[in-house]
């Protein structure tokens, strides 16, 4: 069946320039979408926030924030809260602030929280990056069905598309469809190409549907990994971070969540936010692949 419409969506970007640049690549030889769209953190957590966001204004497309995008937008401002404010304790956060220009921050700043996309005669899509109002938290695969329809249940449109969990998702939720086209720069699903998702639009009815619906398709692009250690080190931003940056650096290489369960793991540690380079060390001497600390 011939598509008639084809969408792309794309996430997670977190900094990482040569996964974006290999995704585009491939978007553009053999996809030729219709329209593009950013389910946000399009920053912190690699060193390339500044060509990111470049080559991102570069293409026009539209986006909503997510949580790395209104923390970082919101640093040094009265808008900041606790603990967000203690730099110590998030210094890649305040070292990507530190490497974007004020034009860079406004953009993050005025991005939407949420968006619908509503073309022809095609079931509109909503995007948000987590939960309604709450884009810190994400729809997992394994998320409760009935506590994901009550979130979702003021909204009126079919398909959802979010990030956030930097793992790919194609759920049906309440009789709601829900779509994760995984993380461009930081996967957490132990795979660590660059990922997103394209969905095409097709007539007629297939598998029961009746009517126009939207197929979607999972991408993953090799890309030259071998590059990012050195922009680590030579960008100053593993100086600034040190043991945090190289548990980034990590996820970065090898697609498990190192990043974000520390993080996790850390909140729940009273006190070790004074020395992170010694609650790293615990951190990894207790948990890793199979044995995560984020349940």
């Amino acid at each position: 069946m011939t598509a008639r419409l084809r969408l792309a969506f794309l996430g997670d970007i977190h900094g990482n320039l040569p996964a974006l640049e290999a995704a585009l690549s491939h978007l553009d030889r053999t996809q030729s979408p219709d329209g593009v769209y950013l389910t946000g953190d399009l920053v912190n957590r690699c060193p390339w926030n500044a060509e990111v966001m470049d080559l991102l204004q570069e293409r026009g497309w539209p986006s909503i924030f997510g949580n790395h995008d209104l923390i970082i937008s919101r640093l040094h401002t009265p808008e900041i809260r606790p603990p967000f404010d203690e730099r110590s304790r998030f210094p890649v956060m305040y070292w990507t602030w530190d490497h974007l220009s004020a034009e860079q921050i406004a953009t993050l700043h005025a991005l939407p929280a949420e968006m619908t996309v509503a073309l022809d005669s095609a079931p509109p899509i909503r995007l948000l990056h987590g939960l309604p109002d709450n884009p810190f938290v994400g729809v997992y695969p394994e998320s409760d069905p009935a506590e994901i329809a009550r979130k979702f249940a003021d909204y009126t449109e079919p398909v959802f598309i979010g990030g956030h969990t930097h793992r790919p998702l194609d759920r049906q939720f309440g009789g709601k469809h829900f779509l994760n086209p995984g993380s461009i720069g930081l996967p957490y699903n132990g795979d660590p190409r660059a990922q997103y998702l394209t969905l095409d639009l097709l007539p007629g009815t297939e598998n029961g549907v009746v009517g126009p619906h939207w197929q979607p398709t999972f991408h993953r692009i090799e890309y030259d990994t071998s590059l990012v250690p050195a922009a680590f080190k030579s960008s100053g931003m593993l100086a600034e971070a040190g043991p945090v940056a190289q548990l980034y650096l990590r996820t970065v290489l090898n697609g498990e969540p190192w990043a974000s369960d520390f993080g996790y793991w850390l909140s729940r540690q009273p006190g070790r936010q004074e020395d992170m380079a010694a609650a790293v060390e615990e951190y990894l001497g207790a948990y890793g692949p199979g044995h995560w600390a984020f349940i």
